[in-house]
């Protein structure tokens, strides 16, 4: 006969334990909790497979929770579920080891996949890795309707963005432009195709910053070194969420590597020079310019003399020279 695997249920409401009971009693072996020491000890004495752990329990709440069991086992598969969700939470627990968001009241079909995609994962050994397991929700969604049209993904991805901070998702959109007038002036051949795909990809080279806080993102002071290590993950976390979408994956490296410097200075990996791919010079340089023209919060805009200016500074130690000798003739003559 199979043997059953093992389901943690923690949740401070009677009628939430009782609810998951009569849904997988019948097919699990399951330890039901109240409060998150007592989940602790079953985890201590248990092989656990999959955990649902809600997020407000008494004297430890969920999230800490999850942090406790991820060092006990970090192949137990994790679970959130909450009535009351944010986005911040969300992040903060998928970054942490969750693998996946269930919203109360919660369907009990939705329960059930949810459940064995857990085990599913926990036999195969598959580690929910912190970084960018925030936003698996938001990529299975996206994987789903690969079907359709490239723009309606583009599109989805844009939703998520504006959604935490609406300056990134315009300012995305208009670096895009930027960055075409630059592969022109650059004379660099572009099929009708590729062109479509390279300016989606454009468009989303912020889509990291969704996992950095908005009180960060909306700081209007100079940011402490911690916030500046935080928003510095973007490029990476943004890498990570286009490498599944197929379409997008010629361009990616110009989403890791836009804020890469000429002088080997730039983040992530301090790439320099040639070691950084063309694509990711030229979206550097029409990145910084269009954030030096717009308003920010610890700063009004540049106008565009002095933001011509500071591309010119920072030819040959920031940005690629040749790059920058585009721009200066393009953006002083096009009115953007």
């Amino acid at each position: 006969m199979k043997e059953k695997e093992n389901i943690l249920i923690v949740d401070d409401e009677l009628g939430v334990r009782e609810s998951f009971r009569m849904i997988l009693q019948d097919k699990y072996n399951l330890f039901i909790h109240s409060e998150g020491e007592e989940a602790l000890e079953s985890v201590r004495k248990k092989r656990i497979d999959v955990a649902l752990l809600d997020i407000r329990i008494p004297k430890m709440n969920g999230i800490e929770l999850l942090q406790r069991i991820k060092k006990m086992d970090s192949d137990i598969q994790v679970v959130m579920v909450t009535g009351y969700a944010t986005l911040d939470t969300a992040v903060e627990a998928m970054r942490l080891g969750a693998f996946d968001y269930l919203y109360k009241p919660f369907d009990p079909d939705k329960l059930e996949k949810v459940v064995r995609e857990g085990i599913r994962r926990r036999k195969l050994g598959i580690k929910a890795s912190g970084e960018l397991k925030q936003l698996e929700i938001v990529k299975r969604d996206l994987n789903e309707r690969l079907h359709k049209t490239h723009s309606s993904t583009v599109e989805s991805l844009m939703a998520a963005v504006n959604a935490k901070d609406a300056y990134t998702s315009s300012h995305s959109e208009e670096v895009a432009k930027y960055t075409l007038f630059l592969v022109k002036e650059l004379n660099l051949k572009l099929p009708p195709e590729e062109e479509e795909i390279f300016r989606y990809t454009c468009s989303l080279h912020d889509i990291g910053k969704i996992g950095v806080s908005e009180r960060i993102l909306r700081k209007k002071g100079k940011l402490n070194k911690k916030e500046w290590d935080e928003i510095r993950k973007h490029p990476e976390i943004g890498a990570s969420i286009l490498r599944p979408i197929k379409f997008l994956r010629k361009f990616n490296s110009m989403v890791l590597y836009h804020h890469e410097r000429f002088d080997g200075k730039g983040y992530p990996e301090g790439r320099g020079n040639g070691e950084i791919p063309l694509w990711a010079r030229i979206l550097s340089v029409a990145d910084s310019y269009h954030a030096m023209r717009s308003d920010r919060p610890y700063r009004p805009a540049l106008d565009k003399e002095r933001a011509l200016a500071e591309l010119k500074k920072g030819a040959g130690t920031q940005f690629d020279p040749e790059v920058v000798k585009a721009a200066l003739k393009v953006f002083k003559e096009v009115e953007l």
